[in-house]
């Protein structure tokens, strides 16, 4: 075990980039962010760990205090394919154990999200949260292989039942924050909740990020990301839909260089 443990290598990387605009009392914010991590165990092929591209933008209209009122919009898939290799599960759904089974792909699944609401925004400590009670969710898988996956196994991976689309109207809820838990040290995060009028299944997702500035360029990180969704199905090898939390956690080291335009 020992032995197997120093055998296996990983990478992960983390791209931020935020645009903002001010007019008077109009404002809009766009962010992107994609998390990726390579993977590679003894003699297998290099695989994907960690695969999230996530862009959020706000546009809205300054009411009064840290309150703003307006529009938002959110896009979260993957950027690769992405396999399950777990032996007894291929060979259940009739596949190769050494290509797997595909149960990824990009906008398969991609979470489309489109609503109104409030916005608070406090600077310091830097604190926001959304609130938006008319939110329409779209769960779309572009992808006709996962699509048929999808509506094959029993218990359904996404939800969709094979369609390409499926909408869902409920409300929103997010909170962001960054605060200084010691010198050189810093806290942030974020976390969503989503749910529907017509279930009341909440979908739920967490990123938590502990930042130690090394110098000017060089950080270590150690990161950990939160995840609850009804509507998949954790764990294929069991019979029936499996509603697990999931949980990942990545240290690392990160390089860090900031520029305006």
């Amino acid at each position: 075990d020992w032995v197997q443990r120093w055998s296996k290598s990983g990478w992960n990387g983390d791209v931020l980039a935020e645009l903002r605009q001010k007019r008077g009392r109009f404002g809009s914010q766009l962010t992107t962010r994609w998390l990726v991590g390579l993977f590679k165990a003894d003699d297998e092929p290099v695989r994907m760990s960690h695969d999230q591209l996530s862009i959020a933008g706000v546009s809205g209209f300054h009411l009064r205090g840290n309150i703003t009122l307006g529009a938002l919009a959110n896009l979260t898939t993957q950027i690769a394919p992405s396999y399950i290799f777990d032996e007894s599960v291929v060979q259940a759904l009739g596949g190769n154990p050494d290509d797997g089974i595909k149960t990824g792909n990009l906008l398969s699944p991609g979470y489309l999200e489109l609503g109104l609401g409030f916005r608070y925004l406090n600077p310091n400590p830097m604190v926001g949260l959304i609130v938006a009670p008319l939110m329409l969710k779209q769960t779309i898988i572009m992808d006709e292989d996962i699509r048929e996956l999808d509506e094959a196994l029993p218990s359904g991976l996404y939800g969709n039942e094979g369609k390409t689309v499926r909408s869902e109207l409920g409300a929103h809820l997010k909170l962001v924050f960054q605060a200084p838990l010691m010198k050189n040290v810093t806290a942030s995060g974020q976390g969503t909740l989503f749910a529907e009028y017509a279930d009341p299944d909440v979908d739920a997702i967490g990123l938590l990020n502990i930042d130690g500035k090394v110098n000017e360029h060089l950080s270590a990180s150690i990161n950990t990301t939160f995840v609850f969704n009804s509507d998949v199905d954790t764990d294929l090898a069991k019979q029936g839909k499996q509603e697990k939390l999931q949980i990942r956690e990545v240290l690392g080291i990160k390089l860090v260089y900031a520029f305006s335009l």
